[in-house]
């Protein structure tokens, strides 16, 4: 499907941008994006972590009722 401004053409679909690279990007778009970058981060930390304490405390729990 194509884009409005392209006739024809195939429509850019989530264009991974690299702000460092990006000429068109102002100082305040590139600080966004940084931070949007730095919650993503952490939300996939959280729950990285949310998991392995719940494995941790299923492990802890059984050798304590094997106890």
């Amino acid at each position: 499907m194509a884009a409005p401004g392209e006739p024809g053409g195939e429509a850019a679909f989530a264009r991974r941008i690299d702000p460092e690279r990006e000429p068109g990007l102002s100082p305040e778009q590139r600080r966004l994006m940084a931070q949007v970058e730095r919650a993503q981060r952490h939300r996939a930390l959280q729950r990285r972590l949310r998991g392995r304490n719940t494995l941790l405390a299923l492990g802890i729990g059984a050798v304590a009722f094997g106890i």
